[in-house]
């Protein structure tokens, strides 16, 4: 089915999947109904920042850029919300973790190669998702499913976005998606079923 859509409709499809995965997340967090670690949300803002210039400088297709654009915008709306509702309280591990984001994130202009660049950003991002685990095992029920299911299936269908002379560093990203989203409903089904 790949062949019959260009990839600039692979790219919209998948970036509009992960938007739309932003709603019920927007919902459940301002009704407090779910409990996102502020501090996640905000290395993902800061560092969906740097992936996007990450993938930029490879001159990928406009539509491979989709997904990263539109989600930068959707862990930026969540950061708002976050802050909005207030009560964010970060520990000293997240902290750390931060530091540690942001030091990595400094660090990416002076990676040359392409390749580093994306492996640093792409440490940032599994770093934060760790604790998103950590907290859907915690609280099973503080994670919104329908969120991550459409994180899956952007991460899938941004895949074909790339086309077939992409550089094969750019299908890092959305695979990147698809197991750390994975992990996410993993982890919260886990905790349910733990004693």
């Amino acid at each position: 089915m790949s062949h019959l859509l260009s990839p600039a409709v692979w790219g919209l499809l998948a970036g509009l999947t992960g938007l739309a995965g932003y709603v019920p997340y927007l919902r459940d967090a301002w009704r407090r109904t779910s409990d996102p670690d502020p501090a996640a949300w905000l290395i993902w803002t800061l560092e969906y920042s740097v992936l996007l210039a990450v993938q930029a400088a490879q001159h990928p297709p406009w539509a491979a850029l989709c997904l990263a654009t539109l989600q930068l915008a959707g862990t930026a709306a969540v950061l708002a919300v976050l802050a909005a509702r207030g009560g964010w309280r970060f520990g000293t591990a997240r902290w750390i973790l931060l530091g540690g984001g942001v030091a990595i994130m400094t660090l990416w202009p002076f990676a040359h190669a392409p390749g580093m660049a994306m492996c640093l950003v792409l440490a940032v991002e599994g770093a934060a998702m760790v604790l998103v685990m950590i907290g859907a095992y915690r609280r099973p029920g503080g994670e919104t499913p329908l969120t991550w299911q459409a994180f899956i299936l952007a991460g899938l269908l941004d895949l074909p976005a790339l086309g077939s002379r992409a550089p094969r560093l750019l299908y890092a990203y959305p695979a990147f998606f698809v197991v750390m989203g994975s992990g996410v409903l993993i982890a919260a089904a886990l905790g349910a079923r733990a004693p």
